[in-house]
């Protein structure tokens, strides 16, 4: 019995320490495409995808940074995603950079680190 105890300690330390290394999910894709100026649906699709490989193959967890919402609006079901911090780099490197926003943005988040 003392080693299901010493066990479910392991467990319950293991689950804390995830949490801790859980980061918050303080955007939405639907938020980004706004603020970069896309009206038409669907066109977050490929960056999203991309950002999600690219954690994959970073070996980040991507269910840590990248999680499915629903929501209603105007009575229909809407799917979104919430991003982490790092999600919202990784979807917005990987979105056209063409539109001058998603430029402008790409140019911002390249000059962060240098000021």
């Amino acid at each position: 019995m003392l080693k299901l105890f010493d066990y479910l300690e392991e467990v319950i330390a293991t689950e804390k320490i995830s949490q801790l290394n859980t980061p918050k999910l303080l955007y939405t894709v639907s938020e980004i495409m706004q603020e970069l100026g896309y009206t038409q649906a669907g066109m977050e699709q490929e960056p999203l995808d991309r950002a999600m490989h690219a954690c994959a193959a970073l070996n980040i967890p991507v269910d840590y940074n990248f999680k499915k919402v629903y929501y209603f609006k105007d009575g229909e079901l809407v799917t979104d995603w919430q991003l982490s911090e790092l999600a919202s780099y990784l979807f917005m490197i990987n979105c056209n950079p063409l539109n001058p926003f998603v430029a402008k943005a790409q140019l911002i988040f390249m000059m962060k680190d240098k000021v």
